[in-house]
């Protein structure tokens, strides 16, 4: 028989409730849970559909390094009357189990989504990606364009600026966290204006953090790497997209927006007010913008 510590059980129950509050706003959102074999790995994603067919495009999300399905819950709701939806879990992210010796490079994500994509029938698509998410969907439109009707990338990583280098070079994770207090500090430099979540519920995904130190180490170790990094003077042949940035982001600098906009040299959007995860921080303001890009013949 196991016995909990009194901690531990405030932690599970928690998590529990976190848990059943994201059910019940995928659900309002028409969402429902799906998995797919991709090489021996089951794929967990969420979806407004069973069957793809040709009534409505299909729209994909990406959440960013750390996040799940589950960030999408909201903005999701307001896409669901005109568009099938495929809001993965990442590997090593949400449901999609990690393994200490799978690849959690960009490159890598990118194959296993289009494997989701492939046994789903998917051929063409439209996408928003939010951070790693964001760097997933430019390294598919710069790859394959003529698959990607319209793209979104809200505040993308993968700009290979002197903030990426010193981040390396200083072997800085701002995902590795020992205790509460650095969970906390993480919590207030990813968004300006963070939807409330108790306190309780906070420090349950703080704990979470901290038991899941080596596998955030050993993924940001993969995903944060140079090599699979856009140079400032890289330009992308793709007019379709959309850059959109919160200039209240704590995570990455403004530097990292410039260099964004300059290799895309298209449609750019600025939140003054907002952070990291401008989809997440006004629901309301960013769906709406975002809706009118995709729609815009």
């Amino acid at each position: 028989m196991i016995i909990l510590s009194t901690k531990r059980r405030r932690i599970l129950i928690s998590r529990l409730i976190f848990d059943f509050i994201n059910k019940v706003e995928a659900k309002l959102a028409r969402l429902h849970c799906e998995s797919r074999s991709i090489d021996g790995l089951d794929v967990f994603y969420h979806s407004n559909t069973k069957h793809f067919s040709n009534d409505k495009p299909v729209l994909v999300l990406l959440h960013g390094f750390s996040a799940d399905k589950y960030v999408w819950n909201r903005f999701a709701k307001r896409f669901s009357s005109q568009y099938h939806l495929i809001i993965p879990d990442l590997k090593g992210h949400g449901q999609t189990a990690y393994s200490p010796t799978d690849d959690y490079s960009v490159p890598s994500q990118c194959r296993m989504l289009l494997a989701l994509l492939k046994q789903l029938n998917i051929t063409r698509f439209s996408i928003v990606g939010n951070s790693m998410g964001g760097m997933m969907a430019a390294k598919l439109f710069d790859e394959m364009p003529g698959r990607i009707d319209k793209a979104v990338l809200i505040d993308p990583a993968g700009a290979k600026s002197p903030f990426a280098q010193n981040m390396i070079d200083s072997n800085i994770n701002p995902f590795e966290h020992n205790n509460e207090q650095d969970f906390f500090n993480f919590y207030d430099l990813i968004m300006a204006k963070p939807p409330f979540v108790p306190r309780f519920i906070l420090r349950a995904l703080a704990w979470e953090f901290i038991n899941k130190r080596e596998q955030y180490t050993h993924m940001f170790t993969q995903f944060f790497n140079l090599r699979d990094f856009y140079s400032r003077n890289y330009q992308f042949d793709y007019s379709q997209s959309m850059l959109i940035w919160g200039l209240n982001d704590k995570l990455l600098p403004v530097d990292d927006f410039i260099h964004w906009k300059m290799m895309l040299n298209t449609n750019t959007h600025i939140y003054e007010d907002l952070g990291h995860m401008p989809m997440v921080e006004d629901v309301k303001r960013v769906s709406k913008d975002i809706l009118e890009f995709l729609n815009k013949q």
